[in-house]
């Protein structure tokens, strides 16, 4: 409460009693009996004099009372101006600590925008932190993904080489082993064929002494047999004497058994081929021998006939 307040309310308080005391007094005048209009003059005089001093007096019990009533209300409005200076200085220490709690509250306003905007600058610097640590981490994730590709790669090829190397060893140790075995096989089948040559060799050389050897027995034979059918167609070759020192070659075909189934004159005497095919024809069968191979060659034979003398 402000001092100009309580001035206001003091005042307010005074104008009030003084209507309680106005409205207390007595003004009317007081009730006089109807014989009083017969009392002397004297009697009217004293009481108006009595009334006076009763008025005196309760005016000055009034004002005694209004002196108190205003010591008390001197002593209240002091007590309330007290209150007010206390109420003003409570305000203005209130308004002193609520402008400096608004100055604290303005600085902490202002010191919470300040960290909101430390905040936000944090933040904005976390997340550009945040994403250039991803992108690195990301980068860092790429270039241990194409190292370790790289490295497969290196390694896949290290292993094609190894493996075409491998195969390129195995296919030179086959083929060498193959050359070996061809070089092998080539000697062993020179080895061979030379043995066999010289087996054939060897065999034709005794298949020749065996022919031969055959050769000479079966012309031996032949010549046998060749004598035999001579002489078995001389025998029934009858010619005239006239002609001795004649002679005739003959072709003849025999069959495997000796029976005559060609003859056919090659060469010689007329008269005497004649009497010749006639004596072969008598003859029918000639003598053959029992060995194929000179049968064989007996089959067909030329062989010449002259008469004897």
């Amino acid at each position: 409460m402000t001092y100009p307040v309580a001035f206001g309310i003091s005042i307010f308080v005074h104008i009030i009693l003084g209507l309680v005391l106005f409205v207390s007094m007595e003004f009317k005048t007081p009730h006089q009996p109807q014989n009083a209009q017969n009392k002397p003059d004297k009697e009217v005089v004293h009481a108006v004099s009595v009334d006076k001093s009763a008025l005196e007096a309760q005016v000055k019990k009034m004002e005694a009372a209004k002196a108190a009533k205003q010591a008390e209300e001197d002593k209240r409005v002091a007590e309330l101006e007290r209150r007010a200076q206390a109420a003003e200085n409570s305000r203005r220490q209130n308004e002193a600590n609520l402008q400096k709690l608004a100055e604290q509250k303005k600085a902490a306003e202002a010191e919470a925008q300040a960290a909101k905007e430390r905040q936000i600058k944090e933040a904005k610097r976390a997340k550009e932190l945040k994403e250039a640590a991803e992108k690195q981490a990301a980068e860092k994730r790429k270039a241990e993904d194409e190292a370790r590709k790289a490295r497969e790669a290196a390694q896949k090829a290290e292993a094609e080489r190894k493996r075409k190397e491998e195969e390129a060893r195995k296919a030179e140790e086959e083929r060498k082993r193959k050359e070996a075995e061809r070089l092998k096989k080539e000697q062993e089948a020179r080895e061979k064929a030379e043995m066999q040559r010289m087996l054939e060799e060897q065999m034709a050389a005794e298949k020749a002494a065996r022919d031969k050897q055959r050769n000479r027995q079966v012309l031996s034979e032949k010549d046998k047999y060749v004598a035999l059918i001579r002489s078995a167609i001389q025998s029934n070759l009858y010619t005239d004497p006239s002609l001795a020192g004649t002679s005739c070659k003959l072709n003849i075909k025999l069959a495997s058994n000796g029976f005559v189934t060609s003859v056919k004159t090659l060469s010689g005497n007329a008269q005497t081929c004649q009497a010749a095919e006639k004596a072969v024809y008598k003859t029918n069968q000639l003598p053959v021998s029992s060995d194929p191979e000179v049968t064989a060659l007996l089959r067909d034979i030329n062989l010449t006939v002259a008469p004897e003398n």
